[in-house]
């Protein structure tokens, strides 16, 4: 029966030295080692054809079978490409410190273990391929680009110590990948970008003590992957280039822990590290990197627990859309700090361009959800001081007062001037609704300032005077009024007059039935709007009869027009404080609009 040119042993008699002790090797199981180290040069004792290579890896011919445990060879020179697309290979294979020229493995399908270690491959095509076991690629060196894309491994892809050097162009394209693990380790070297847009990784992606340098494009794409452990860019991860995880999906933690990212200025405007709209379930580390993070974007994507601390973050980071459960740090957690945190951001969207009201870029979502997280996390301080701080950055970037749409330009100064005198007085009075305490020292502070003026004005100057008209009318409180005293004082020049001589407030002749007037008891009265201590309706400031002309009004100002005046201003006062307690106590002024 024919068979296809090269699969029988006859297709390639006569056998080279190195070939024959590799078919004798291969017929019983055992490892062929021609040397210890991959071959500088190739000679007749290390040289195999890689048509002859091929013709084993099959399974041999009926008269040559290859054991079960499949071809092992150590320290050969492939002569030629060794292709084997579309194959069905039932065994591993093991070409190990070897020398290989093209490998073509495209939509193949090994049942076993494919391992390269320590050897020399100027190409690796190897998409659409399927190995049952795992695919060693450790300290594997190539010069053009590495192709797995959409193959399945069975177990873990490990490249440690690999060199990949792209040329300039990909030096690793796995896209669609499905393996169980993924590893980078010990010194990789990636020299052009290496692709893992979509993949599927069952178990972890670890990278560690390796580096990936952009030639063109990003260092590491990783967007829309799905890793259903952890993903670690851990120590010894070095980028020169963007890493992107956009879209991706991590279901343990992503540790970015002593990691360094830098960024180039050819590509992604000098991105060092592009998350967005990505999914994090667990932890999300940033502790210890080496340099801090610079030109980072986490938008639109969620992570179950961040994980920072002081010297994580750098300059022009995304957080728009960034959202997260909780919150750590390795210091205590701080409100000043985390503010200073999304002053990190893009200066655009902390309102640091200058451009004020509709034109601003300030993004109030990462000020909103960090004060919204503290307060879950119970630190209730540090979430007031975050709402106080981002209050007034909304004044600063002018988004305080914003005319309704419609509104004409002319009148819309009618509606900014009230509503920014308004948000004054509000974050005057109570920090904005997140220091409703402070109130209390302003009530304080008026009552204690107003009834020092009131008392003042009615010893020195006489100002309060009973409000009953009944009072003026009987003789024989006379002595208590400010005419009489005055007329004391002309009849006594050189005397000085007595305190209950034409003074209401002192005066003795007052009966004790009326109330007496209090200045502590008087302010109190008028603060409080809705409580009646009898002092506002019994007492009140001496003024004098108004004259018909504005300007002899203002020339003939007493004491009794400016106590009247801050009478008026102190049950200003009292009805302000009053409303913003009702609104505390009914929790509106927690409420922005």
């Amino acid at each position: 029966m024919a068979v296809p040119h090269g699969r029988s042993l006859a297709d390639f008699l006569p056998l080279k030295p190195a070939e024959k002790l590799l078919l004798e090797n291969a017929l019983s199981g055992v490892i062929t080692e021609l040397s210890a180290q991959r071959p500088s040069t190739a000679t007749s004792a290390n040289t195999i054809r890689a048509g002859f290579l091929r013709f084993l890896i099959l399974g041999g011919d009926e008269l040559n079978p290859v054991h079960e445990l499949g071809v092992m060879l150590k320290g050969a020179s492939i002569e030629g490409d060794l292709e084997l697309r579309e194959t069905q290979i039932n065994a591993s294979i093991t070409l190990i410190h070897c020398d290989l020229q093209n490998l073509s493995l495209r939509g193949a399908s090994v049942r076993g273990t494919l391992n390269l270690a320590h050897s020399h491959c100027k190409s690796l095509k190897a998409d659409l391929m399927s190995v049952s076991g795992a695919m060693y690629l450790d300290h594997l060196t190539t010069r053009e680009c590495m192709n797995l894309q959409k193959s399945e491994i069975g177990a873990s892809l490990l490249l440690r110590g690999t060199r990949l050097d792209g040329q300039g162009g990909y030096a690793l394209v796995a896209d669609g990948l499905v393996a169980h693990s993924v590893q980078f380790a010990d010194q990789f070297i990636a020299l052009g970008e290496v692709c893992l847009n979509g993949a599927v990784i069952k178990g972890q992606l670890n990278c560690r003590d390796c580096s990936f340098k952009a030639t063109d494009g990003s260092a590491l794409s990783a967007d829309g992957i799905t890793v259903q452990g952890s993903a670690f860019l851990t120590t010894g991860f070095h980028s020169q280039g963007p890493v992107r995880f956009s879209g991706a999906h991590i279901r343990g933690q992503f540790s970015l822990k002593e990691a360094r990212f830098e960024g180039t200025d050819k590509e992604e405007n000098g991105k060092t590290l592009i998350v967005q709209d990505a999914h994090v379930e667990g932890v999300l580390i940033l502790t210890k990197l080496a340099v801090p993070l610079d030109n980072a974007t986490l938008s639109s994507s969620h992570v179950g627990t961040l994980h920072d601390d002081a010297s994580t973050w750098g300059k022009e980071i995304g957080l728009n859309g960034f959202t997260y459960d909780f919150l750590t740090t390795e210091a205590p957690l701080r409100a000043q700090e985390r503010i200073d945190w999304l002053d990190r951001q893009i200066p655009a969207n902390t309102g640091a361009d200058g451009l004020k009201g509709s034109a601003s870029k300030f993004r109030p979502q990462p000020w909103r959800h960090l004060q919204h997280v503290l307060e879950d996390m119970g630190h209730a301080e540090e979430a007031r001081a975050v709402g106080v701080a981002f209050e007034k950055r909304l004044r600063k970037v002018g988004l305080i007062g914003q005319p309704p749409a419609g509104m004409p330009r002319g009148l819309q100064w009618l509606y900014r001037l009230p509503a920014l005198g308004l948000h004054s007085l509000y974050g005057l009075f109570t920090g904005f609704g997140y220091r409703p305490m402070r109130l209390l020292a302003w009530f304080f502070g008026t009552w204690l300032v107003c009834t020092s003026v009131y008392w003042y004005a009615a010893v020195e100057h006489q100002v309060f005077a009973p409000s009953n008209p009944l009072v003026f009318q009987n003789e024989v409180y006379a002595s208590c009024t400010p005419e009489y005293g005055e007329a004391w004082q002309r009849l006594h020049p050189a005397s000085e007059r007595p305190a209950e001589i034409g003074n209401w407030y002192t005066c003795k002749a007052l009966r004790g039935e009326y109330t007496g007037f209090s200045p502590g008891a008087y302010s109190l009265d008028i603060l409080l709007s809705l409580v009646d201590l009898q002092q506002e309706k019994d007492w009140g400031p001496i003024t004098p009869t108004p004259f018909p002309s504005y300007w002899d009004e203002l020339r003939n100002l007493e004491w009794g027009h400016g106590i009247r005046l801050l009478i008026w201003l102190e049950t200003l006062i009292g009805w302000g404080i009053s409303l913003l307690l009702v609104a505390i106590v009914s929790g509106l002024t927690r409420r922005k609009e």
